[in-house]
């Protein structure tokens, strides 16, 4: 690549993430419940306390707040804030908090009003901005590389692929799609070198794709119809009743596994890259070997990546499971949504796996078939 395609990325990069970000988000801003009666949280700030109400196993507080978003922006209203120390997540609120309300209004006057939650918004830029500096000042260049093809496949997900399936398209597709655009967006970005962009891009889909696959085969012998979250419950009282969950969960697993296999189809072209330009004469088996074995060393910790990362999320409900006893346990863990996660993170290791051989494959056929002309482009390209 010339000297200033890297930075022709980057720009093309950004228009279009600017380009994404004025896709609007939303169709509406809440539900209504009749055509007088509506119903929507809002972002707000605490006013004041204005009373305290202690009960017998909870708190009540009095609370004006002020709303900054939607049609009541800069209107200060009266909430009520209900604590119960025994429920997790209850919290007690002071001036200055920002919080979401939940609003009733009823021809345009607010009748009812509830504190839902914190708005932990500005917590959590705070936490992107940190580990965003982290990135540049570790990887310079090469990190911004991966935090725009981060964002632009992000963007892509919330301005694009959601919006679509939420209007009724097939998630599998909508998957592939964004699977695509996620490979193309990162590995362009990051990759210094058309042949690796084009190995790697390859050998992520297809071991994507093998995910996919070993999804179907373990949805079919485990008998489970994608529900794999009490959100499913809510789906039928919405417009989103038509949703395929067994298509939208086969989406979620392509997606689970697109990081994880990205990582390693990118380190095997790589390698292959590194060990031609050493060995001009290498023989297809040998480097194919080559890459198979380093292949091996790197499959034990990235399947514990991924399985750990399940563990640690559901650890919650691992520990609530051990103290159930045994028949609660096992009449959970036979149960759709632990099965369904089970799946969704065995899929995304068979298709990390796989991904070594089909990308070792394509590299060693690539990197082999004409020695010479290969040897010229790789010393020109580098």
């Amino acid at each position: 690549m010339g000297k200033f395609m890297p930075w022709i990325k980057r720009i093309a990069a950004i228009v279009l993430i600017v380009l994404l970000w004025q896709v609007p988000s939303f169709s509406k801003p809440g539900s209504t419940a009749t055509d007088e009666q509506q119903e929507a949280f809002y972002r707000s700030t605490v006013e004041s306390v204005l009373q305290v109400i202690n009960q017998e196993s909870s708190t009540v507080q009095l609370v004006s707040v002020r709303i900054s978003e939607g049609p009541l922006k800069g209107k200060v209203i009266y909430a009520q804030n209900i604590y119960e120390s025994s429920m997790y997540g209850s919290f007690l609120v002071s001036p200055g908090d920002r919080v979401f309300v939940y609003v009733i209004t009823d021809n345009g006057e607010v009748s009812d009003a509830y504190i839902q939650d914190l708005d932990r918004l500005s917590g959590m830029l705070s936490t992107v901005g940190i580990f965003a500096l982290i990135v540049l000042l570790i990887a310079n260049v090469k990190g911004l590389d991966a935090l725009l093809g981060l964002l632009l496949t992000g963007l892509f997900m919330w301005k694009m692929s959601i919006p679509m399936i939420a209007s009724g398209a097939n998630p599998v597709p909508v998957g592939v799609l964004t699977v695509v655009v996620g490979t193309v967006a990162t590995i362009t970005l990051v990759m210094d070198s058309w042949d690796k962009i084009l190995l790697s891009s390859a050998g992520t889909v297809l071991g994507v794709v093998s995910a996919y696959v070993f999804g179907l085969a373990a949805a079919n012998m485990t008998s489970i119809h994608g529900i794999t979250s009490e959100i499913f419950s809510f789906f039928q009282f919405s417009s989103l009743k038509n949703v395929d969950a067994l298509a939208l969960f086969f989406s979620a697993i392509m997606i689970a596994a697109l990081g994880a296999v990205m990582d390693v189809a990118v380190s095997i072209v790589s390698a292959a890259r590194e060990i031609k330009l050493q060995n001009l004469d290498i023989k297809f088996l040998t480097l194919f070997s080559s890459l198979t074995r380093i292949g091996r060393d790197m499959i034990g910790t990235m399947v514990n990546t991924l399985i750990f990362a399940y563990a640690g999320s559901e650890l919650g409900l691992l520990v609530y499971l051990y103290s159930s006893g045994e028949n609660t346990a096992f009449k959970y863990i036979t149960g759709e949504f632990f099965v369904g996660d089970v799946v969704r993170a065995l899929s995304a290791s068979a298709g990390l796996i796989l991904t070594i051989p089909l990308t070792a494959l394509m590299a060693s056929l690539f990197y082999t078939r004409h020695s010479r002309k290969s040897q010229q482009h790789l010393d020109h390209t580098s």
